[in-house]
């Protein structure tokens, strides 16, 4: 079946994810099974399950076990979930066993919802039309990556999910986790995007944080991967109160990136010769270097430029002193492009809100 998230580039004939796929303002107007948590009919899937949903939810269990976590900070919460579900306090275990049902069962709920696409649902998400739906019905294999899809984590969140679907007597997805999913964005890029026997700087620039790291391909294959110190991701506003404010941020956001990736790129010139060419998961949805100017806290660099790698390749020129290339990837699609040999999935990245890519997409 044609996906119909997909659009082909003018440009170079290659395909690109739209805006449309986004998962995170699906609604459950209907719930595809009562008796599990009916309070939550209505809600957007992104108000149904989120980083801060969990974060929040946390806290508030915490509270009730009497544990206090008023000196950690929110991004270290799920990690501290994750540990807490085989730790050996009794009351940091229940706190997680709570939480990690309530979003595992959730989850299932969203993704039974997409699976069975009762006409509710399909009247409540204006954009999509009935291919969408019949597309996601079709899908053999979502694949889990992500923070929150790593380690016991996303293996409880998996069980929870093939229990919904089995309590609605509905064949599921066949859910596929993928524990280290860190660098995956990355290392998707570089599989696909590299040209053979080149070292390149590859770079992750999400909304809460930036990786980087210095990969070298050999014989079709990655063969080095040497990465660098991570680091937080500024001037993510994306809400202002005029277009004066908005061009400021955004310029103080552009001078920050290029800062960054001009000084990765000295870093990584250290251990080897680089490619001119830097590749770059953004979550933004991308194309020829044309990002979205709608979505989250990088679509404000659309009032630079609208084709902003340009921008960067210009400016990364002048600071480096040699003839840059910039190639902007969608975060989700990168991740996707790891998993080219999956047949017939979906990937979809559990973090601050829902990240969808998919594997079957012509990219060159």
């Amino acid at each position: 079946m044609k996906n119909p998230f997909l659009s082909v580039s003018p440009v170079d004939k290659t395909e690109y994810l739209t805006a449309r796929c986004s998962l995170n303002r699906g609604v459950l107007k209907k719930l595809p099974l009562y008796g599990i948590e009916d309070g939550i009919e209505g809600l957007t899937f992104q108000q149904v399950f989120s980083t801060p949903a969990i974060v929040d939810e946390i806290r508030r269990a915490s509270l009730h076990y009497g544990i206090d976590l008023r000196n950690e900070p929110d991004h270290t919460l799920p990690q501290l979930l994750d540990r807490s579900l085989t730790c050996d306090n009794a009351r940091y275990r229940q706190m997680a066993e709570k939480v990690v049902k309530r979003f595992g069962n959730r989850l299932g709920l969203i993704f039974l919802t997409l699976k069975t696409g009762e006409r509710e649902n399909r009247d409540a998400r204006g954009d999509w039309d009935d291919d969408c739906w019949e597309f996601w019905r079709s899908l053999d294999t979502v694949i889990l990556t992500g923070g929150l899809a790593s380690s016991m984590l996303g293996r409880r969140f998996k069980e929870y999910i093939l229990d919904i679907f089995d309590r609605a007597r509905v064949k599921p997805y066949d859910i596929m986790l993928f524990d280290n999913g860190t660098y995956i964005g990355m290392m998707g890029v570089a599989q696909r995007l590299m040209e053979d026997d080149t070292v390149s700087l590859v770079m992750d620039l999400g909304h809460t944080g930036i990786k980087r790291a210095v990969i070298g391909k050999r014989g079709g294959e990655i063969a080095e991967f040497l990465p660098q110190e991570s680091l937080r991701s500024l001037y993510m506003q994306s809400r202002f109160d005029s277009e004066g404010e908005k061009r400021d941020n955004a310029i103080a956001l552009h001078r920050y990136l290029v800062k960054t990736i001009a000084s990765s790129y000295r870093i990584g010139l250290n251990g080897a010769p680089l490619s001119d060419t830097v590749l770059i998961s953004i979550a933004n949805y991308t194309h020829n270097g044309i990002l979205n100017d709608k979505r989250g806290g990088y679509a404000k660099l659309c009032a630079i430029d609208s084709d902003y790698a340009k921008v960067l390749e210009d400016d990364l020129s002048g600071e480096l002193h040699r003839d840059i290339k910039v190639r902007l990837v969608h975060d989700s699609t990168a991740s996707a492009l790891y998993f080219a040999d999956v047949d017939n999935s979906v990937c979809v990245t559990l973090g601050t809100g829902f990240g969808v890519g998919f594997p079957a997409i012509h990219i060159q």
